[in-house]
């Protein structure tokens, strides 16, 4: 079961009730979800006769914007905040589900500046109904998380078991396609991955900076395919400004062999590669943008985990106070933790000397309801 909140703006167009968007939220409460249209003001004139012989409800509560509408509400269902969707169509929405820890959705009709900056957008009510039902099949778990010491590893999905033949680059692929495709998948994709993260308590930290662990050959940019995924992501679930667009968390100083590669040779548990071919961003060494901070690190999928040991050698070295690794994909049982001691400036290339690295197996916990959902929301 989910919930979804909205606001009577929300409903309207041109003024007036929209059949298309009455009909997806009758439908979605007729499936035993509730569904309720919260404002400060009074019952608009309107609702009794658009909403009649459905279970959708009317809520006057003043104050919603500080979120604690969306817990009450989800209390009474016996249901997490981050089961709530809030259809967003102006300012007062998105305040009520990033302050209630929700999971936000913008409504594509509404002209509002706020609503245009968020990573979710319905562009019309058939595809917030494609949007819902996509996700209204998740467990709302992670697949694996575990502790490797001094970061923490979650990943959405255990690709081993999604089909046979499927590797990494395949996977990778799949998720370049559907981010740059846009539309209902990827809508449905920010949100499961949202929901999730809303489980760790994203939506209520401060000192959060987000991340992309670059591409084997990136060009610095910032405008990777896993990059737009991650700040469409980081409007959804959280409202700090410290990664800021344009600006990516790492520098690939030069061009790495790519370890998911069926012809690499090498020993792919073996950091030396990563660890002399980035560094951060010396953007955020500036004012300390990354002391005490909370870093999220988003990397496609992860077999060994070597990305998020690497990530959080230079993040710690770099003063931020704990590192969070987000894998939308785990293959296999070969991740491993890292212990990675950096003796030189995190902010400017490594030499090979300048390290020293060991390894062991990293423990978890798994979750299996969670992979078939995932591939289904991969175009």
């Amino acid at each position: 079961m989910q919930m979804l909140l909205t606001s009577p703006d929300t409903v309207l167009v041109a003024g007036t009730p929209n059949a298309g968007i009455v009909k997806v939220l009758s439908d979605f409460s007729a499936q035993g979800n509730p569904v309720a249209l919260l404002s400060n003001h009074a019952e608009p004139s309107w609702f009794k006769q658009v909403f009649a012989n459905t279970q959708v409800q009317f809520l006057q509560s003043v104050g919603r914007q500080d979120g604690s509408v969306v817990s009450h509400n989800a209390q009474n269902f016996n249901l997490q905040n981050h089961d709530v969707l809030v259809l967003a169509g102006k300012l007062d929405d998105i305040q009520m589900a990033k302050n209630g820890q929700a999971v936000v959705i913008g409504a594509g009709w509404s002209n509002n500046k706020y609503v245009s900056d968020l990573g979710i957008r319905a562009a019309n009510p058939a595809e917030l109904a494609q949007v819902i039902d996509l996700t209204a099949g998740w467990p709302g778990q992670w697949w694996f998380n575990g502790n490797a010491g001094g970061y923490g590893v979650y990943a959405l999905a255990d690709l081993s078991q999604i089909g046979k033949g499927v590797d990494q680059q395949a996977f990778a692929g799949k998720i370049k396609n559907t981010v740059k495709g846009g539309g209902v998948h990827l809508n449905a994709l920010l949100a499961v991955t949202a929901r999730s993260l809303l489980m760790l308590g994203a939506g209520t930290e401060k000192d959060l900076v987000w991340g992309v662990y670059p591409s084997s050959n990136s060009s610095n940019t910032d405008n990777e395919t896993l990059s737009d995924f991650t700040h469409r992501l980081r409007t959804i679930v959280s409202r700090v400004r410290y990664a800021e667009r344009g600006q990516p968390l790492f520098i690939r100083h030069a061009a790495s062999a790519k370890r998911s590669s069926g012809t690499y040779a090498g020993d792919r548990r073996d950091p030396t590669g990563q660890m002399t071919t980035v560094h951060l961003n010396p953007f955020y060494e500036k004012n300390g943008r990354l002391q005490g901070k909370h870093v999220f690190v988003v990397d496609d999928c992860t077999t060994y985990g070597v990305s998020f040991g690497v990530a959080a050698a230079f993040l710690l070295k770099a003063g931020a106070s704990k590192v969070t690794g987000i894998a939308l994909g785990k293959f296999g049982n070969q991740l491993s933790s890292y212990k990675i001691d950096l003796n030189s400036d995190p902010f400017a290339p490594v030499a090979p000397n300048s390290f020293t690295w060991s390894y062991a197996s990293c423990p978890g916990v798994s979750n299996s309801g969670s992979q078939a959902a995932l591939a289904s929301l991969l175009a």
